[in-house]
C-alpha cells in the first residue's frame, strides 16, 4: 500500500512537470492575416488626412460644434505640416551626420594600423553598448 502511494505521488508530480513544459503556441494563419491587415491600415497618411481624422475624433468625443470642429481641423493641419517638416529635417540631419562619421572613419583608418583600428572599433562598439544599456535603465 505504501509503495502504491509513493508511485501515485511520483506519477502525479511527473505529469505536472511534463505538462508545464509544453511548447508555446505558434501564431495561426488568422493571427498572421490580422497583423498584415493592421500593417496595411497604417499606411502613411497625408497631413490633411491626419488633421481630418483627429478633428473627427475630438468632435465625436467632445461634442464639438461645426465651427469648433473646423478650427480644430485647421489647427491640426498646421501642426501636422510642421511635424512633417521637422521629421524631414531630422532625416536629412541624420544622413549628414552619417556621412560625416563615415568620412571620419575612412580618414582614421588611413592613419591607424590595422590592429589599432580594430581596437578602436572594439572600443566604439563597447561604448555604444554601454549607451544603449544606460538608456534602457533610464526607461525601465
Amino acid at each position: 500500500m505504501k509503495k502504491m502511494l509513493i508511485l501515485l505521488a511520483a506519477f502525479t508530480l511527473t505529469a505536472g512537470v511534463v505538462s508545464a513544459q509544453t511548447q508555446p503556441a505558434k501564431p495561426d494563419q488568422a493571427q498572421i492575416q490580422r497583423a498584415k491587415k493592421l500593417g496595411e491600415q497604417r499606411t502613411k497618411k497625408t497631413p490633411e488626412q491626419r488633421a481630418e481624422a483627429r478633428a473627427a475624433n475630438l468632435s465625436k468625443s467632445l461634442g464639438l460644434s461645426a465651427e469648433q470642429t473646423e478650427k480644430v481641423r485647421q489647427l491640426n493641419l498646421a501642426q501636422a505640416k510642421e511635424m512633417d517638416a521637422i521629421r524631414a529635417k531630422n532625416a536629412e540631419n541624420r544622413q549628414k551626420a552619417k556621412a560625416t562619421r563615415d568620412r571620419h572613419d575612412t580618414q582614421l583608418k588611413a592613419i591607424l594600423t590595422a590592429d589599432q583600428y580594430a581596437k578602436y572599433e572594439q572600443q566604439r562598439t563597447e561604448r555604444m553598448a554601454n549607451r544603449r544599456g544606460a538608456r534602457m535603465k533610464a526607461r525601465g
